[in-house]
């Protein structure tokens, strides 16, 4: 015969009061998360409108620069292929016209992207505007001016020692040349066509 239990019978703790404090919890990170992630979708920069290459936004200009003020740099450039002068371009231009002078090279997509706008300004506007194509690959970059019926003279830096001299950031980048050889204006990045044609007119007329 089984004797009688002298004591209380085992109780098993209640497990309720755990998966509720658990929850409550897991409830509190929850809403912790969403505040952090609300705050900074509200201090996140709202991007222009239309986006992208196509929204009006001011290119980069330094004031600073070290080649702005300054007459752009002794050099003679060697045509692309068959795209640029024969004897290469010599700047200073000794023409006494007012130049836009573009780095770009066939793996920059920006520089890809606004190529057609620099040939439309060319054929507009009163400027000579050249194309630099900045250390690449000859055959690439000449496939590409003419998939993109580029016409207005295309030149080569192919060790980047004239960007270097003028103090280059990347490509794409723009310098606005008065009709004296003087730079008035560094622009870095991609620009909008109308960026680039109030440029023009402000500081090269």
């Amino acid at each position: 015969m089984t004797d009688a239990p002298t004591g209380p019978p085992a109780v098993e703790q209640p497990r309720s009061g755990r998966r509720t404090l658990l929850l409550v919890v897991a409830l509190g990170l929850l809403i912790v998360a969403g505040i952090a992630a609300l705050a900074m979708l509200r201090s996140a920069p709202e991007e222009p409108a239309g986006g992208g290459a196509e929204a009006d936004t001011p290119p980069r200009i330094d004031e600073t620069d070290r080649a702005v003020g300054r007459p752009v740099p002794d050099a003679t450039l060697p045509p692309l292929a068959d795209l640029g002068p024969a004897g290469g371009l010599r700047l200073p231009a000794t023409d006494g016209a007012p130049m836009v002078i573009n780095f770009w090279a066939s793996w920059c997509a920006p520089c890809v992207e606004e190529m057609p706008m620099l040939q439309r300004v060319a054929d507009d506007l009163d400027v000579t505007v050249v194309g630099v194509d900045y250390i690449d690959q000859t055959d690439n970059a000449v496939e590409l001016a003419g998939e993109l019926g580029i016409r207005y003279p295309l030149v080569r830096d192919d060790e980047g020692t004239f960007g270097e001299a003028v103090g280059l950031f990347g490509t794409p980048t723009t310098l606005l040349v008065d009709r004296d050889g003087i730079v008035r204006r560094r622009l870095t990045g991609e620009l909008t066509e109308q960026q680039l044609r109030d440029a023009v007119t402000t500081d090269l007329r």
